[in-house]
Order: C-alpha cells, then sequence, then structure tokens
C-alpha cells in the first residue's frame, strides 16, 4: 500500500525514488514530534522569543546609529511631532507587512526543493506555511526553518549599513522577524541535534520526524 507520506527532493531523483519505495514498503517510523503551541513549550519559546527580541533590538539599533554617525558624522537629528507620526506609522506598517513576506520566503525555499507550500492564518496575526504530507531531508528542512531570519535579517543589514535613515523606517520590521522566528530557531536547534539521514514532515504547529529503517529493522517489527 502506497504511504500518504511522499519525499521531496528535486535534485536527488534517483535518492528519492529509492526512499520513497522503502516509505511505500512500510519502513518509515516515527521517532519525534514538536507542537510548539503545547503548554510545556509554550515557556521556553515566549523567553525565546523575548531575548532575541532584545538582542536584535539592541544590534540594530547599535548598527544604525553607528552607521548615521559613520555617514553624517554626528548623531544629532531633527525631530518634528509628525516626524514622528510618520516614522511609527512606517515601522507599524513594515511590521505588519513583514510577517506575510517571512512566510513567503518560507513558501520559496519549500518550492527551492520541490516541495508544494500552503498558506494559513491562525487569528489575529499568526501566518503560517506548511507543506503537507511532505517530508524533507534534515538539512533541507532547516534551510527552509531558518531561510525567513537569515535573509530579511541580511537584508536588514545591508539597509542599516546604506540607508540607516531609511532602516530606522523598517526597524520594527527587522527587529520583529528576529523575535518571531524564535519557532523556527527552536526547531532548528533540536533537529541540528538529531541524525542528518531523518526526514521531517512539516505541521501547523511543529513537525514529525520519521527514519527510514533498514529492511531487517523493518521485518522484525511486523
Amino acid at each position: 500500500m502506497k504511504s500518504q507520506l511522499s519525499l521531496v527532493d528535486r535534485y536527488h531523483p534517483a535518492q528519492r525514488r529509492e526512499a520513497q519505495a522503502a516509505i511505500d514498503a512500510g519502513r518509515l517510523r516515527k521517532y519525534d514530534e514538536l507542537e510548539l503551541l503545547e503548554p510545556t513549550q509554550l515557556r521556553p519559546l515566549a523567553m525565546l522569543s523575548l531575548m532575541m527580541l532584545i538582542g536584535g533590538g539592541i544590534v540594530f539599533v547599535a548598527l544604525n546609529l553607528a552607521a548615521y554617525y559613520w555617514q553624517q558624522h554626528t548623531l544629532a537629528f531633527s525631530l518634528s511631532f509628525w516626524g514622528v507620526v510618520l516614522w511609527l506609522v512606517c515601522n507599524l506598517v513594515s511590521y505588519i507587512l513583514i510577517l506575510p513576506l517571512h512566510e513567503l520566503i518560507h513558501a520559496l525555499a519549500f518550492l527551492f526543493w520541490g516541495g508544494r507550500p500552503y498558506f494559513g492564518a491562525k487569528l489575529p496575526l499568526a501566518l503560517y506555511c506548511g507543506a503537507k504530507k511532505q517530508l524533507f531531508w534534515r538539512n533541507q528542512y532547516l534551510v527552509v526553518g531558518l531561510a525567513p531570519l537569515v535573509v530579511i535579517t541580511l537584508a536588514g543589514l545591508w539597509l542599516t549599513f546604506f540607508s540607516p535613515i531609511l532602516a530606522s523606517y523598517v526597524l520594527f520590521a527587522t527587529i520583529g522577524n528576529i523575535a518571531g522566528a524564535a519557532g523556527d530557531v527552536l526547531m532548528a536547534v533540536k533537529l541540528w541535534r538529531q541524525d542528518r539521514a531523518i526526514l521531517v514532515e512539516d505541521t501547523e504547529v511543529g513537525y514529525r520526524v520519521w527514519k527510514i529503517e533498514e529492511e531487517r529493522q523493518a521485518a522484525s517489527l511486523h
């Protein structure tokens, strides 16, 4: 009986076919599962998010000021009431827009490996991107999970160094994306500690870890 789970590996078709045959033969075993919304996970996730928010805020504010001083040779600002209002509005809008952009980068990473992503939302502002019934090798899934954090952070660094004034108007987005990637970082840390040969199934609230057993092991379990 063919498995409902399909292995995604665009760049190694022969390896994918061999592994899929083993999966369809019933040699797939579940080894681990993580649900980020479980009560036991919420506290460490919230603490990690807070630490990343504080750390990201300190780093980017300091870099922004340093880049501004390097370009202007002063830290003097000409502030007005409406200027501050514009700065706040731009930052709030950029923070809202970074949420779908974060998930879009997840989707592009899924597509890069040959996956079929889908989007969903958990109100009020929790968006997610997943890949139903699809399996990815550990390292592939790590790329998917960390891509938004790496891409948006690098973009924020580039903008900060070359246009610190403009970067200050999207500061909330850059820092908020770092804090919002806490779940991605937590999953990446846990997966990195496991065998690179594992297969990862994405879920809406975490992941499942599977492994293909050798034929003798699979037979002994039946």
